[in-house]
């Protein structure tokens, strides 16, 4: 049985020199969310730095609301507090940018407390976009408390992360996990797509699969007909393979490429007429996502379907289509992550 890879877990307390300001300000400052359990935080993975953390989970329209806990050693006074829902977007090129996409504020004027103290917020600004990590793009969202100060103001963020179901696409494409015969059926019907790919006169195969929408826990059905195979193939595999654009949409974009899965679909050079069948069930593949195709016109995530033939001297023959990925209701936990157990 495949297990899931265990990253290290990021560390969430503040780093020595926060300590030390927090102890010489004399004041801790905990965030407190309404509904949230520290039990159903979703754990979740950055694969690019080999990190894991944990985070409470909102969908795209649930307010943010809770509380931020003020504990002082003594007397405290301040000059006013900041609370706010921050919306970022952090590209990495040559340098690193950041683009605050949305905002919202509560206030509270300038005040002295001696005993703990809860300041409330309700946050129901519409987050537009998922929360997302990538190779050279992210998006995130921070409930952030600035705490301004007469010597040094004092600010903490707590991320919590964001999963936005897609109402449009859950309401307008049929779920195939439902169908009785969703784990043998073989009829390919009007949806479905086929790729004609040839090698000169050498090599001639069709790549039809089922359709081109698919939920992020569906599975891909589809198979390959060989109608020329004068050719030694050692093997074929398919893929799914995530490409991300940083820029605006152009063809000039910055584009990273990252298979996150492969599976090998035969072993062998085939026969004329031979049929591959093709099951690939998207749930078994980790940090998949929807398809995003335009953050705030920053970046934007695409996937594909990845044939790859593969002769007996190594030359790599390969075929992509691109599928639309789309999160339905029940699926707003981030693939490849977990809730934490209690």
């Amino acid at each position: 049985m495949l297990e899931k890879e265990r990253l290290q877990e990021k560390e969430r307390s503040p780093g020595l020199f926060g300590r030390l300001l927090r102890k010489v300000d004399g004041c801790v400052v905990r965030f407190i969310f309404d509904g949230k359990m520290d039990e159903s935080m979703v754990t979740v993975d950055d694969p690019y730095e080999r990190t894991s953390e944990r985070m409470h989970l909102f969908s795209g329209s649930e307010p943010v609301c809770g509380r931020v806990v003020l504990t002082p050693k003594g007397t405290y006074r301040h000059n006013g507090i900041l609370l706010e829902l921050v919306g970022v977007i952090t590209t990495f090129g040559e340098s690193e940018e950041k683009i605050d996409f949305m905002r919202q504020e509560k206030k509270f004027e300038p005040d002295t407390f001696c005993s703990m103290t809860s300041l409330e917020f309700h946050f129901t600004a519409p987050r537009e976009y998922e929360s997302y990590r990538g190779t050279n793009a992210r998006v995130s969202y921070y409930v952030r408390a600035t705490i301004y100060r007469p010597v040094k103001n004092i600010t903490e963020v707590e991320e919590v992360w964001v999963s936005k179901v897609d109402a449009y696409l859950s309401g307008t494409q049929s779920d195939a996990s439902r169908h009785p015969s969703y784990f043998r059926e073989t009829v390919f019907g009007p949806q479905s797509i086929s790729m004609d790919v040839g090698v000169e006169n050498v090599l001639h195969i069709e790549f039809k699969y089922d359709k081109k929408i698919f939920h992020l826990q569906e599975r891909v059905l589809g198979k390959v007909t060989f109608k020329v195979a004068d050719m030694d193939i050692r093997c074929g595999e398919v893929g799914v393979v995530r490409k991300e654009f940083i820029g605006p949409g152009k063809s000039t974009d910055a584009m990273q490429s990252e298979t996150l899965q492969k599976f090998e679909i035969m072993d062998g050079t085939p026969v004329v007429g031979e049929v591959v069948p093709i099951r690939l069930y998207l749930r078994s593949i980790p940090h998949l996502t929807p398809t995003y195709p335009n953050v705030h016109n920053c970046f934007r995530v695409l996937y594909f379907l990845n044939l790859v033939l593969i002769t007996g001297e190594g030359k790599r023959y390969f075929k992509q289509q691109e599928i639309t990925l789309y999160r339905r209701h029940g699926q707003e936990v981030p693939t490849g992550s977990m809730t934490q157990s209690p």
